[in-house]
């Protein structure tokens, strides 16, 4: 059933719109370029999917034979589709030893994937969204975690001048973000360098001129980054206002909630490994605490795996510059990231992907 519609501009990049559905869990058909010569895929939770109603069976059966997956000519004429109850193209690949079944599967998600990042490539193009719910047995398998295609996809873009309009200007800050699902993500070299390059937040210009990346390749991993939020761009420091308090962070609350996060998360570690959960998680901390603003040599860790801002720190916490503020929470956050990584290598993938769910509980990351 069609709930809602929604159309993009034409200047819409395809990788942030899809984003933007994915980010929102939305469910229903995204329609490229509407028109006679269209293409459909559907979402499910924000998650590409094949749905039997809207694939495409004879351009999957063209692609095959494009990756040479079968050998043409094959013809699927009525007579074989309407044999032994074949009621689809897939069906008979499989029945007739074309393909093994979970390869098939596979291929018809690979085909998606492959159709979509077509578009990634090409100009502006208007983009339509319809909400439509799912019934599970419309569904020919699962999903795939629309932020890797959309990874994949800005991979492989060759025209990066046509996005360079999405990219921040050569004045403007850029600062890393550590969204929660960042560890679901599998950053390529080029993506983790320049994520590691901003440790310290820079201006895009002195990012161009120092990365050993090329200005082509900088541009086209930040733009991945952006697209996937884990990047931001903000007015160069110089042009930041500070209105008094409805600009200021409470700092204050911020570091309560933060140490609260840590403090569960210390908990849950301790439960699976005993007492060994203190220096391992102190040793997570002591190896962020590396690569992170000056400012945090004035945060110890406590026993419960809370911190403490040392005296200095805690004077001066209200009286830092919105930038250094927003410096201490992105700081906040990389920790966090740090401890959810460390849970992930000692106790495996569950337990970091269950930790992350209940920590979402204890409140919104600072």
């Amino acid at each position: 059933m069609v709930n809602n519609h929604q159309s993009s501009e034409a200047s819409l990049c395809l990788p942030f719109f899809l984003f933007s559905l994915w980010e929102n869990k939305k469910t229903g058909k995204l329609t490229v370029n509407p028109g006679p010569y269209q293409r459909i895929f559907c979402l499910v939770k924000g998650q590409l999917t094949a749905i039997k109603k809207y694939f495409p069976e004879k351009d999957f059966l063209d692609w095959l034979q494009e990756i040479n997956k079968i050998q043409p000519p094959l013809r699927l004429n009525q007579q074989l589709i309407g044999s032994e109850n074949l009621n689809s193209v897939l069906a008979i690949l499989i029945e007739h030893g074309f393909l093994q079944p979970q390869e098939a599967l596979d291929l018809v998600n690979d085909f998606l994937k492959a159709r979509l990042i077509d578009y990634f490539n090409l100009p502006d193009f208007p983009l339509e969204f319809e909400e439509e719910s799912f019934e599970e047995t419309e569904l020919i398998i699962q999903g795939l975690f629309t932020p890797e295609v959309i990874l994949e996809g800005i991979r492989k873009i060759s025209r990066i001048n046509n996005l360079v309009k999405f990219l921040p200007a050569e004045n403007e800050l850029i600062f890393r973000q550590a969204p929660g699902y960042l560890s679901k993500l599998n950053l390529r070299a080029p993506e983790l360098y320049l994520w590691n390059e901003l440790q310290v937040p820079k201006s895009f210009g002195s990012l161009l001129a120092q990365s050993w990346l090329g200005p082509t390749e900088t541009r086209k991993s930040l733009m991945a980054l952006a697209c996937l939020k884990l990047v931001e761009f903000s007015p160069n420091s110089a042009a930041v206002s500070n209105n008094g308090q409805n600009n200021s962070l409470d700092l204050d609350r911020n570091l309560a909630a933060f140490n609260e996060k840590c403090s569960f998360i210390y908990r849950y570690v301790a439960k699976q490994l005993g007492p060994v959960a203190f220096n391992l998680v102190e040793k997570c901390y002591r190896e962020t605490q590396e690569y992170l603003p000056p400012i945090f040599l004035n945060l110890e860790i406590r026993p419960d795996g809370s911190f403490e801002p040392r005296a200095m720190l805690k004077m001066s916490l209200n009286e830092l510059n919105p930038e250094e503020k927003k410096m201490l929470l992105r700081g906040f956050d990389e920790i966090l990231t740090s401890e959810l990584l460390l849970v992930k290598r000692n106790l495996g993938n569950q337990h970091e992907e269950l930790l992350a769910k209940n920590l979402r509980k204890v409140g919104e990351k600072t």
